[in-house]
């Protein structure tokens, strides 16, 4: 295969990796929920993450997300993934979108993908009426101005979409091992269940010093299409905290692996990266000061 071509691949998995991935929907849905009775207080208004994306060892894309209350019961979930590294040197990609998550009714009202490859543009926009119970899917071809229009039952609500899950399952996650949260998901205008399931509590090192987080693992039916195809398991890990930040997600596939690094984090109340440096400025002050600076 082409390495453009191969490239292409690598950041389309890894763009839908920072978000959630796409599903393939082989049975017929039978709606499940199971979510936490607890869910957490943290309020997403005005987080913002920074990602580095991995294809093996080589840096290809970089990705961050943006979230601003609109209303007392209105989340914009935002997020925008571009080529960096080896990978801009074949092609530009810039992938963009956002949800609109109404936190009363747990669904997202709508859904604005743009996708922009070299010379490919694509937009699709996804309404979503839960008065009529249906999804209005509109694709846009900006270049030919053509567009098409698809109308799809909603089945059952609440659901989220390919933005929207990632945050439901740090607000509504049974962040217990062992453990399993279950709900709908709609993507590629379809809907299937998908679970996440914490299988351990550790402590990992990150850019941020050693944290303690979740380690959870998708539904196998979250899974790449083509080249990478899911060959093993998919892992992601969650922050032990009310916020349940997302530090990294580890995918397993068919040529290599591809992974997302979290390398800035902050919101209302925190920064992670000036928390670490303050913090490493006052472990070595109290070194100084108990004369253990240095060691013996």
């Amino acid at each position: 295969m082409p390495i453009g071509k191969l490239l292409k691949k690598v950041i389309a998995f890894t763009v839908t990796a920072t978000l959630c991935l796409s599903f393939s929907a082989e049975s017929a849905f039978l709606p499940e929920l199971k979510v936490s009775g607890r869910p957490s207080d943290y309020d997403f208004d005005g987080e913002e993450l920074k990602f580095k994306l991995y294809w093996t060892i080589f840096h290809v894309a970089d990705s961050k997300s943006k979230v601003t209350r609109l209303d007392k019961d209105r989340y914009k979930f935002q997020g925008k993934v571009s080529t960096a590294g080896i990978a801009a040197w074949f092609k530009k990609i810039e992938d963009r979108g956002y949800s609109i998550w109404n936190e009363k009714t747990l669904c997202p009202e709508k859904t604005y993908i743009y996708q922009k490859e070299g010379d490919y543009e694509r937009e699709r926009i996804f309404t979503y009426d839960l008065k009529r119970g249906t999804v209005k899917y509109e694709k846009r071809n900006p270049k030919k101005n053509k567009v098409q229009v698809k109308v799809i039952k909603i089945p059952f609500t609440p659901f989220q979409d390919i933005v929207t899950s990632a945050y439901f399952f740090r607000r509504y996650g049974i962040f217990e091992v062992g453990k399993e949260t279950v709900f709908p998901l709609f993507a590629g205008g379809k809907f299937q269940n998908v679970s996440f399931k914490v299988v351990k509590k550790e402590t990992i090192d990150t850019l941020f010093g050693k944290m303690e987080v979740f380690r959870v693992i998708p539904s196998e039916n979250l899974s790449p299409e083509g080249a990478f195809k899911r060959k093993g398991k998919v892992i992601f890990w969650f922050t032990a905290d009310r916020k349940h930040l997302p530090v990294k997600i580890v995918a397993e596939v068919a040529i290599g692996s591809v992974s997302a690094v979290l390398v800035d984090a902050k919101g209302k109340g925190f920064d992670l990266r000036k928390d670490y440096e303050k913090q490493k400025k006052r472990d070595l002050l109290e070194k100084v000061m108990t004369g253990t600076f240095g060691g013996e």
